[in-house]
């Protein structure tokens, strides 16, 4: 191993490309080190663009690759980003590897952990089982502005109680790629891939910075519906784009949550989140809000301050910033994304865990329980009933978009 530290990264996907590799350019001694996908050209794809910026010189992989990736010498620690439905195999895949004397210095997965609690539960006895440094990819957490917030309003409004209402909101237009319109393979549709940031938003404002905050989920009220995406002509472009048959198979493409939560002295603590793909806009549109007996604040996305415009005469191609949907009017510029998003913030808080052997700020047991809050919101929903989280069993709960 060397003194830069090596990123091996399971998958070649958008998150990867877009957030994740290129976080590494912002890195000290850091460098994607290795890129193992199921499709090779891909991969190589992305090799070429790190090489290109200088991000590291990657060696390459392809399907049924990962333990080449994680015996690679230059490999220190595995980020996981691949598709919800290939989590167990790829984890597994790594433990054998470093039964068979590969070494690593720390894993790191992408949200959510898993498609359901059997799955998240299963990866955590692998990874801990193999005593290996783990850390959990949500970067709304790492946000500067968020963790800002955070920490402006706790600090100043201490003294007026503790802050006991957070509310996100996080939509765009619908996934850039067809596995995440399947709830088999997702493990659900809206919820679980865009009201999981916002559950984890809330999650991370209402606790104290200063660390000792008991804080108890009680119990989960919940909402899901499909709205645009079951339209005959939205229908009709997934079927077209993805080969997907949304009217036989459809899954949230709107979910409405509320979780409350205790403090250590009983009093009732709330998170309001929403998650949709049903927004049509420049790119992802967020608004977060943390409130408290004397304060308030708020972080707002969908309003970039540095924007450019294109007439329609122009607006052809592809776009530039996150999940956009246009290429003409106003759009943001965007710039360093991978900054304000938190991408580099969390990227760089797990490589310091694991050159000091300790986990993530976030670690997987954060991920499992967030991807609780998610499974108790879909039993809410189908049950249409609140879910009491000091006595639920979601162990073996599987949400009605991802059943066969």
């Amino acid at each position: 191993m060397t003194d830069s530290f090596g990123i091996g990264f399971v998958s070649a996907g958008f998150i990867t490309r877009e957030s994740h590799a290129p976080s590494v350019g912002y890195l000290p001694d850091v460098h994607v080190a290795g890129i193992q996908n199921r499709t090779r050209e891909n991969a190589e794809s992305l090799a070429d663009t790190c090489r290109e910026e200088g991000w590291g010189d990657p060696s390459v992989y392809g399907e049924d690759a990962v333990a080449d990736l994680v015996a690679d010498p230059d490999v220190d620690g595995l980020w996981v980003t691949s598709p919800n439905f290939t989590r167990v195999d790829v984890v597994e895949a790594a433990v054998e590897a470093l039964e068979d004397g590969a070494e690593l210095q720390g894993i790191a997965l992408e949200k959510p952990v898993a498609r359901n609690l059997r799955e998240a539960n299963r990866i955590v006895d692998l990874v801990e089982g193999a005593d290996l440094p783990h850390a959990y990819l949500e970067n709304w957490p790492h946000e500067p502005d968020i963790d800002k917030l955070r920490t402006l309003l706790w600090e100043q409004g201490r003294g007026a109680g503790r802050p006991y209402i957070a509310r996100s909101q996080a939509e765009h237009g619908g996934p850039h790629s067809g596995w995440f319109w399947d709830g088999r393979k997702q493990g659900g549709g809206a919820l679980t891939d865009m009201l999981c940031h916002a559950l984890a938003g809330n999650d991370f404002l209402l606790s104290d910075p200063n660390g000792g905050d008991d804080l108890e989920p009680v119990s989960v009220s919940a909402d899901t519906e499909t709205i645009k995406w079951q339209q005959d002509d939205y229908a009709d472009q997934l079927e077209a784009d993805f080969g997907i048959d949304f009217r036989s198979n459809p899954v949230d493409d709107y979910a409405r949550t509320t979780v409350r939560y205790e403090d250590e002295d009983g009093r009732t603590v709330v998170s309001e989140a929403t998650g949709s793909w049903c927004y049509v806009g420049s790119g992802v549109r967020r608004t977060i809000e943390l409130l408290g007996p004397e304060y308030s604040g708020q972080v707002l996305s969908d309003d970039e301050s540095s924007s450019v415009f294109f007439s329609d005469e122009l607006g052809e191609g592809e776009g530039w910033a996150e999940k956009q949907t246009a290429t003409s009017g106003r759009m943001p510029i965007a710039a360093a994304d991978v900054v304000t998003a938190g991408f580099v913030a969390e990227n760089r808080d797990a490589v310091a865990a694991f050159r000091a052997g300790e986990n993530g700020t976030l670690d997987l047991s954060d991920g499992v329980r967030i991807l609780r809050l998610c499974m108790a919101a879909y039993k809410a929903a189908e049950d249409g009933a609140d879910v009491d989280l000091r006595d639920a069993d979601l162990e073996g709960y599987t949400p009605p978009p991802a059943r066969e």
